[in-house]
Order: C-alpha cells, then sequence, then structure tokens
C-alpha cells in the first residue's frame, strides 16, 4: 500500500508539472506553434456543411461508428384503385409486394463506407403478372485534415416510377439504395440534389432503368471558408414496347463549383455555378446546355431548424435545328424545423430537369411538404404532399406525347407500429394524379388523366445488425 501511494504521489505531481510547462514556456525557448484548422474548422461542421456543397443534414445526425450487416424483409398488401396505372382506369385489384434489403456500413480512421441492395416483386392480381423491383445505392466518404471527398451512386429498375417513402408503406433497410443517403443530400444547384433519375409522374406498367452517379469534395481554405466541387452522371432509360417508342431516353451530364464562407455560427453565405449537358436521341431532341449561377444563403439553428434559399440566372442554349437561347430563373428554398415532438420539412424547387420520360427536357416547378410524429412509445406517423408542373422545353418529331406540359400530384399517410425490437406492422395511404393538358396515348391506353388510390398493410422484419469488427 505504502508503493502504491508514493506512485499515485509521484503520477499526481509529474502532472501537475507537464501542465505548468505547457502553460508557461520557459525564457530562452520558442512556443510550440498553433495546431492547424484540420476538421476543427467551423465551416467542417457536419451539422452545419458548407451551403455551396451537397450535404444537407437532418436535425438529427446520426454518428454510429460500429460496422455491420444489417438484412429486413417487409410483405404488404395493396388495394389498388389503378394497378396498372393507366388513364381513366377504375376498379380494384390486390397488389402483393415482397422486398428485401442488405445494408453494410464499415468504418475506418478515414473513411467510411456504406452499401445497400433493395429487391423483390410485385404481384398484381388481375390480370396476374409479376413486376421484377431492384434497387442499388453506394455511398464511401473519405477525409483529409482539410476536406473530405463523397461517391455517391444510385441504380434501380422498376416497373412504374420510383421508390417512395410514403408510396406503399416505405421500404425496408436504411433508404441508400432510395435515394435517402446518410446524411442528405441537399445542396448543390436546384434539381441536382435529386439523388435517382429525378422522374416525375408515370403513366403504365413500363419498366425503367436508371443511374446516377456523383463525385463531391469539399476543401476548406480557412477555418470560416470552404470551395466545393461535384460532378454527377445520370440516365433514364425506359423499355418501351411502342414502335416508335413514346418514352424519350435521356443522358445528364452536371459538373458544378462552389464557394461558402461562414458569416456568423449560424449563418452562411455561398455561389454556385454549374454547366449541365442534356442529351436525348438525336430524332426526339439531339441535346442542350445549361449555365447556372446561384446565390446561396443559409441559416442554421443546431438540432432544430435548417433553412436554405437561393436563386439565381439560368441560360439555356437549345439544339432544335439551330441554336436558341433563353434565360430564366432557377430556385430553391429548404426549410426542416423540430417542434417538440414532431419534426416538418418543406421544399420548392424551379429548374430544368430532363422530362421524365415525356419531354425532351422540361421547365419543372416542385413542391414538397413532410411531417413526422411519434405517437407514443410505440407509434409513428408520417404524411407527405408533393406537387410538380412541367412544361415542354422543346418540340420533338418522335417519341412525345402530345402535350405541352403536365401536373403531377400525390398525397399520403403511413402509420407505423412497432412490435418489440425485430418487427414493425404499418397501415398506409396513397393518391397520385398525373394530369395532361391534352389527350395523349400512353400505356396503351388514351386520355388526359391517371388517378390512383392505394391502401397497404404490411409487416415488416428487421432483426439485430451482425456486427463485422
Amino acid at each position: 500500500m505504502r508503493k502504491i501511494r508514493l506512485a499515485l504521489l509521484v503520477f499526481g505531481m509529474s502532472i501537475c508539472a507537464a501542465a505548468q510547462t505547457s502553460s508557461h514556456s520557459q525564457p530562452g525557448t520558442t512556443p510550440a506553434p498553433a495546431p492547424a484548422f484540420g476538421q476543427n474548422a467551423p465551416v467542417l461542421n457536419p451539422e452545419n456543411p458548407p451551403v455551396s456543397g451537397l450535404d444537407e443534414p437532418g436535425l438529427e445526425l446520426h454518428t454510429a461508428s460500429r460496422s455491420f450487416v444489417s438484412p429486413a424483409l417487409q410483405v404488404s398488401e395493396s388495394a389498388d384503385t389503378n394497378g396498372g396505372n393507366q388513364f381513366g382506369a377504375t376498379g380494384l385489384e390486390s397488389v402483393t409486394r415482397v422486398l428485401g434489403a442488405l445494408d453494410l456500413q464499415q468504418f475506418w480512421p478515414k473513411s467510411d463506407l456504406f452499401l445497400e441492395y433493395l429487391g423483390g416483386g410485385a404481384f398484381y392480381g388481375s390480370p396476374y403478372d409479376v413486376k421484377q423491383l431492384h434497387a442499388a445505392g453506394l455511398e464511401a466518404v473519405t477525409r483529409w485534415r482539410t476536406g473530405q471527398m463523397t461517391l455517391r451512386d444510385s441504380f434501380s429498375y422498376l416497373p412504374d416510377g420510383s421508390f417512395s417513402v410514403g408510396s406503399f408503406g416505405g421500404v425496408p433497410g436504411f433508404g441508400l439504395a432510395t435515394g435517402g443517403g446518410t446524411g442528405g443530400l441537399g445542396g448543390g444547384v436546384p434539381g441536382t440534389q435529386r439523388f435517382g433519375s429525378g422522374q416525375f409522374g408515370s403513366v403504365g406498367n413500363i419498366p425503367r432503368l436508371a443511374n446516377t452517379a456523383i463525385l463531391d469534395a469539399v476543401q476548406a481554405v480557412n477555418p470560416v471558408s470552404a470551395i466545393t466541387v461535384a460532378g454527377g452522371f445520370s440516365n433514364a432509360h425506359f423499355f418501351d414496347p411502342s414502335n416508335p417508342p413514346i418514352l424519350i431516353n435521356s443522358d445528364e451530364v452536371t459538373v458544378e463549383g462552389g464557394y461558402s464562407h461562414l458569416v456568423s455560427r449560424r449563418d452562411q453565405l455561398g455561389v454556385v455555378y454549374a454547366f449541365q449537358l442534356f442529351q436525348f436521341p438525336q430524332d426526339t431532341g439531339g441535346q442542350f446546355y445549361n449555365h447556372i449561377v446561384n446565390l446561396r444563403w443559409k441559416h442554421h439553428i443546431s438540432g432544430r431548424m435548417n433553412l436554405t434559399a437561393g436563386a439565381g440566372p439560368e441560360y439555356t442554349v437549345l439544339e432544335e435545328g439551330s441554336y436558341l437561347n433563353r434565360w430564366t430563373l432557377s430556385a430553391r428554398v429548404q426549410l426542416t424545423y423540430k417542434f417538440a415532438h414532431s419534426s416538418m420539412s418543406a421544399s420548392y424547387e424551379k429548374f430544368t430537369s430532363a422530362g421524365s420520360g415525356f419531354f425532351a427536357g422540361a421547365n419543372t416547378q416542385a413542391a414538397r411538404l413532410g411531417y413526422t410524429r411519434p405517437l407514443g412509445r410505440t407509434w409513428e406517423f408520417y404524411g407527405d404532399l408533393a406537387y410538380s408542373h412541367n412544361t415542354k422545353l422543346q418540340d420533338s418529331a418522335f417519341g412525345a406525347v402530345g402535350a405541352s406540359s403536365y401536373n403531377e400530384g400525390s398525397a399520403g399517410a403511413i402509420l407505423r407500429k412497432h412490435l418489440g425490437r425485430t418487427y414493425d406492422f404499418f397501415a398506409a395511404y396513397r393518391f397520385s394524379e398525373v394530369a395532361f393538358d391534352n389527350t395523349v396515348n400512353l400505356g396503351g391506353t388514351s386520355g388526359r388523366i391517371a388517378q390512383r388510390h392505394v391502401g397497404t398493410v404490411g409487416v415488416e422484419w428487421h432483426p439485430r445488425p451482425t456486427r463485422i469488427e
């Protein structure tokens, strides 16, 4: 015991001496240099990333540090008033969906890797038909002392549009394959944060393959300023059986760069420039270019509110027989707010899109409102409203619908019950409508409005993740 007391006394005295030596430099010695700002720079704070970058975290930032593999399985039954997703169709039919998910997350000292595969099938009752559903997502992050680089990729093969968190009761897994990401993709110029093919509305059960790959980097130039760069490619291919095809395939390339500056602890200013190239089959529209400049402002209150607003000019060069130039406005406003027992997100965007297969390019305005609230300890409620207005950008001789604009809207609600730690029960309702300004022929039917009501009940199994460390 005497030896232990003596050892503790010597250890305590050495700590005090070291502290005094570090706090008071000795005469004739040179003070140690101040540490580099590195990851401690306020502009690199993951809870408030640069306003010109692609990351826009949610109000609750999850910083899990365990590597694991996690499976999930979901079975649901839907009553659908328009299972074929066609014009003017009425009648109730059943649709059974079986979806499985497999997620992996791996952490290293300076890098993170997230992978997800989501797949299954949709079984239609009348007439009997089976459609495959596949989606895969990747997110890889590597960090250095003053910045980071992120690679994202999202692939999907779907029969009637895109997976949506409110469509048929949600999807199993973390949502990486369906565009959720790990931190939320919300930056960049308007429209580029729509991770995936950016489809607005669909008619018929025409299979579609879409892929989007994005590489972006953030580099701090001082503790309160950073530059951001990003490059991405996306395509949408429709397996349209019509001859000639009506739906239009598209490729899109986007390159953007920006500068962000913290003007206060809660406010950022930024500017973003982007170049976009849209390509279509030559007989349906050829290609056109976009030059976009956006001024951006963000107000952030950690854990409570995030408001981003930006607008700027957009210059478009169309190759429609001859070069035609036009100016327009691009804009984006996004608000997320956390109340005492609920959270809300709202967004509005105006930008140029690929046209969702209906047009060879479109001027798009899109708005969305989402609301989440826990109901007791084991119940959760989620509701959302979405609307978009799409106007044809250029005329096409072939492969185009006979309309100049269309509106797409949807509303949905999900009520989810947690049954222990590994099971969930959910009930969902979804309404969607696609309305053209003229009668068109799509999916084997003619009309102007395709409307759909879907009610769904299902169960989801998500066992505890298996650690791989």
